[in-house]
C-alpha cells in the first residue's frame, strides 16, 4: 500500500524551472507594454519541431503595428507534470511599443 501511495505522489507532483532569460536594451521611452506567449506540451521527450515559437514574433508585431518594439524580455519556462513523461515549454516575451517607423522590431531578434 505504501508503495502505491509513494508511486502516486511521484506521478502527481509537478515542478517548474526557468531555463533561459534574455533581455535586449531597454529604451528610455516606455509608453506601452506588449506581451506575447506560446507553449507546447511534450510527451516522453518527443519534440519534433519548435515552430510554435515563430508565432511569438507575430503576436508582438500585431500588438504594435505602427511602432517599434524594444526592451524585449523573454523567459523560457519548463513545467514538468509527470516525472519526465509530460512537460510543457512555455515562452513569454514582454517588450515596449514606442512610436516610430514600421520596422521589423527595430532589427532585434527574439
Amino acid at each position: 500500500m505504501k508503495f502505491i501511495l509513494t508511486l502516486c505522489l511521484l506521478f502527481l507532483g509537478a515542478c517548474t524551472s526557468l531555463s533561459t532569460v534574455s533581455l535586449t536594451s531597454i529604451p528610455a521611452q516606455r509608453t506601452k507594454t506588449v506581451r506575447a506567449e506560446v507553449s507546447k506540451t511534450i510527451f516522453l521527450g518527443f519534440n519534433f519541431d519548435n515552430d510554435y515559437v515563430d508565432d511569438l514574433e507575430n503576436q508582438l508585431k500585431n500588438k504594435c503595428p505602427n511602432g517599434v518594439i524594444s526592451g524585449i524580455l523573454t523567459k523560457d519556462e519548463i513545467i514538468d507534470y509527470f516525472i519526465m513523461i509530460v512537460w510543457k515549454h512555455h515562452i513569454v516575451a514582454t517588450g515596449y511599443c514606442n512610436k516610430g517607423t514600421n520596422t521589423a522590431m527595430n532589427g532585434e531578434k527574439l
